[in-house]
């Protein structure tokens, strides 16, 4: 979700990842939260962790041992009154969204097309997602700025239906 209307910037928050994702996979995974973390500030523009959820397309690359990140605009959940307001004290006035509302009421709608986005939202995190491509495309060594430990030996390969029922496989979440 890289333009909901309604929108807030969500960084991938590396605290709460699987628990059946590899020790080894973290290292990046926090580094490249703390890239998206650097340029939002930088920017003076304001974020907001965002949790990897049960339907996350993150899980089978993390569990997977792949180190990963992410900056997105909502999907289906609420924008806080407290979220509304820091939100409008960093953008100005008017600027902060609706509180309450949830930041794409057509996440997986019909109405979900072209003309139910925010073309700022979509401009900010296309030109966060290349800052931290750029960076970490410049790196000498990559994997090892990734894997500090280096790469999992052995991934404990799941099976569809536990991919499928991630909000209630105790082996994941």
């Amino acid at each position: 979700m890289l333009a909901s209307p309604n929108s807030n910037f969500g960084i991938l928050d590396s605290v709460s990842v699987p628990p059946a994702t590899p020790n080894e996979a973290l290292p990046g995974t926090n580094r490249i939260t703390n890239l998206f973390q650097q340029w939002f500030n930088e920017q003076k523009l304001p974020w907001t962790k965002s949790g990897i959820g049960g339907g996350s397309d993150f899980v089978p690359f993390l569990t997977g041992g792949i180190a990963s990140g992410d900056v997105n605009t909502g999907a289906g959940g609420f924008k806080s009154e407290t979220e509304r307001d820091q939100y409008a004290a960093m953008l100005g006035t008017g600027n902060g969204g609706l509180a309450n509302v949830p930041y794409d009421s057509c996440y997986h709608e019909q109405c979900d097309r072209i003309n139910n986005v925010n073309p700022f939202a979509f401009e900010t995190v296309v030109k966060a997602a290349a800052y931290v491509i750029e960076y970490m495309g410049r790196l000498k060594d990559l994997e090892k700025w990734l894997y500090p430990q280096g790469r999992v030996k052995n991934v404990k390969l799941f099976n569809k239906n536990q991919l499928c029922d991630i909000h209630h496989d105790p082996d994941l979440f």
